[in-house]
């Protein structure tokens, strides 16, 4: 390795671990814990019908695990088209397009929607793969302070006239807070100020609406979207990423997102196992009802033990901690009895709002919650 190279790789590998920020890939055991770690919300990953679709479509004659060339290639098969048919219409919208990663499908679209004399208004929490995508955009990108729809629609109101497009990107569900954006204001905001309202749902599909379309399907707010984001690696328990709208916008993904065009494309088994996964989870009515029942008490339960868990039902439930070996310590205590729940810091979230990070599924018992909170009230 160049000497100029194994300078910087050791200098920066030494500030991370002097700043205890160091991470290492480990293989977690998670088998007899209680595990608050997953975003497996639905609990599909590991449902008998999702398996055996995988174990169906590998049986088949002709059956092939990767896919093989890019989607434009002869990547893009029948299971793809009809998987993409069925995300379309779960979305209420004309067409979809899928991708082998969420982080691909999130960073290349916002990329390529958005570029020099546009605008991209962003929230101030969104994720790592919606930030980059409006680095890469390389257009202007002014980031709000979180959930303020008034300043969106102030600095709309005084610089709409000095941009050509304007993108206005928010997830619906916040990855470490739990808590909702203001969907209905920004929409209005939206259509005021022609601009495109672009909305993650990762952590709100299979959790939100009467058929768990997300949080847009809830506020009858699908019509007043660009586009919808979403993955397939959360509630549905597969991996991959999509992107829901009209047909024009899906044509101009398809000829102009690089990591669309560059990337081989899923392979049909995980494609056909999201399919089964979808048609499970849009049944699961009782389940999400449940959760964010769920979800609603163990919040209150944190909140009378001081712990200061914001009030809401979404099942990512923040226990703020502050410090980062705070963090780490009670992560390592309740490992200790039985219990996973990751300790969330920098760069994940800004300095000072170090946390655990509990995310609720519909495998927690009733029993896995009392032990969860006795846990935290003795640490």
């Amino acid at each position: 390795m160049p000497q100029s190279w194994t300078a910087f790789l050791d200098h920066s590998l030494q500030r991370t671990a002097e700043a205890r920020r160091i991470r290492v890939r480990r293989p977690l055991e998670l088998d007899g814990l209680i595990d608050f770690g997953s975003n497996d919300y639905l609990g599909l990953r590991s449902h008998p019908d999702v398996l055996a679709s995988l174990h169906h479509a590998s049986q088949l004659a002709g059956a092939r695990w990767g896919a093989g060339a890019s989607p434009v290639l002869s990547g893009y098969s029948a299971q793809h088209a009809n998987f993409e048919r069925a995300l379309a219409e779960f979305s209420s919208t004309p067409a979809a397009i899928i991708f082998s990663s969420g982080f691909a499908c999130h960073s290349g679209s916002v990329a390529c929607l958005a570029g020099p004399g546009d605008l991209i208004l962003s929230d101030q929490l969104n994720h790592a793969s919606l930030i980059d995508g409006c680095r890469l955009s390389r257009a202007s990108t002014v980031i709000y302070p979180h959930a303020d729809a008034d300043f969106v629609r102030c600095y709309l109101q005084q610089h709409r006239h000095q941009f050509d497009k304007v993108l206005l990107l928010s997830e619906s569900i916040f990855s470490m807070d739990g808590d909702a954006a203001p969907l209905v204001s920004l929409s209005e905001i939206a259509d005021r100020y022609d601009t495109g309202l672009v909305v993650d749902e990762a952590h709100a599909v299979g959790i939100y609406g009467q058929r768990g379309g997300g949080l847009l399907e809830e506020l009858h707010l699908q019509s007043h979207v660009l586009a919808k984001f979403g993955t397939l690696s959360k509630a549905l328990g597969c991996v991959g990423g999509y992107v829901a709208g009209e047909e024009k916008l899906i044509d101009y993904l398809v000829n102009h997102c690089r990591s669309y065009l560059f990337s081989t494309a899923a392979p049909a088994l995980v494609v056909l196992a999201a399919q089964r996964a979808l048609q499970l989870l849009v049944n699961m009515q009782d389940e999400r009802q449940s959760l964010r029942c769920t979800a609603r008490l163990l919040r209150q339960r944190l909140h009378d033990l001081g712990l200061g868990s914001p009030i809401g039902d979404s099942p990512i439930i923040p226990v703020m901690v502050g410090s980062e070996s705070r963090a780490l310590a009670l992560s390592r205590q309740l490992w200790e009895r039985g219990i996973y729940v990751p300790a969330i810091r920098p760069p994940t979230v800004p300095e000072g709002t170090c946390r655990l990070r509990v995310s609720l599924s519909t495998s927690h018992t009733p029993q896995h919650i009392d032990q969860l909170v006795s846990a935290l009230a003795e640490s």
